[in-house]
């Protein structure tokens, strides 16, 4: 019947009739296999699932939003709390230096890096608001500063030189950055053989009657395990500013 032998039909009945007989076994052996697959697949997930997680948050942590440019007026008024020619003399500038200022703002800090890298050094001045940009622009222009570059940078990357640096300086800058460890190797790559990393920044364990949310706050061990993660060592604390930590890196070769 439709072409088929009638010995093919019984050698498949005999076949048939077998696997019934092997069918509960069959069932409890496919059952054990797919419980075994289930467990196998749960310790990978408990596993590898927080570090995956840990990963993830290291490069996109939740951040503080950046410092809305109709206010620069406030980044311009005196700071008893962060002694600016303190903090030069304790980053041992070298005239000739060659400096980035990262997150310059107002350009409250770079004008100071500028003259202690004199005639021979340079500062770049990097911002990613271009309102801020035109306004550091419009200041070293007014001051007739010659040994400042002002650059427009993005989120993850100052633009800057590679291997030209050297010292990076971010203030009150940190807990602002999205992908911090993007920026930071971004940051190594720019810095030249020993070249610094300054980080000044909230101290979320330092009540102050200003500044960024303490849940936005970083802490300084979390800035430290960042940049040695990257490539890093730390070589120096601070501890004079009354609500900022103040760590510098060196670069590793």
């Amino acid at each position: 019947m439709f072409g088929l032998k009638r010995s093919s039909l019984r050698d498949n009945h005999q076949i048939d009739s077998k696997c019934d007989r092997g069918g509960a076994t069959g069932l409890k052996v496919e059952s054990m296999t797919k419980c075994l697959c289930q467990y196998a697949l749960l310790i990978l997930i408990t596993t590898f699932l927080p570090l995956f997680c840990t990963s993830l948050s290291a490069f996109e942590r939740r951040h503080a939003p950046l410092f809305p440019p109709d206010k620069i007026f406030l980044l311009e008024e005196p700071r008893d709390w962060q002694d600016t020619e303190e903090i030069m003399d304790r980053l041992r500038i070298s005239p000739g230096d060659m400096i980035a200022d990262i997150g310059a703002g107002s350009g409250y800090f770079t004008i100071p890096l500028a003259s202690r890298v004199g005639d021979k050094g340079m500062v770049f001045a990097e911002e990613i608001q271009i309102e801020m940009v035109n306004y550091i622009s419009k200041k070293v222009e007014k001051l007739g500063l010659n040994n400042i570059r002002v650059v427009f940078g993005n989120a993850e990357d100052p633009s800057l030189l590679d291997d030209f640096f050297n010292l990076v300086f971010l203030a009150n800058t940190y807990h602002e950055l999205e992908k911090p460890f993007i920026m930071l190797e971004n940051i190594r790559k720019d810095l030249k053989y020993n070249g610094r990393l300054a980080i000044i920044d909230w101290d979320p364990e330092k009540k102050s009657p200003f500044g960024p949310p303490m849940d936005m706050r970083v802490s300084k061990s979390a800035v430290i395990k960042d940049v040695e993660r990257i490539g890093f060592d730390l070589i120096e604390r601070h501890r004079f500013m009354p609500y900022h930590y103040f760590l510098v890196f060196r670069k590793k070769p």
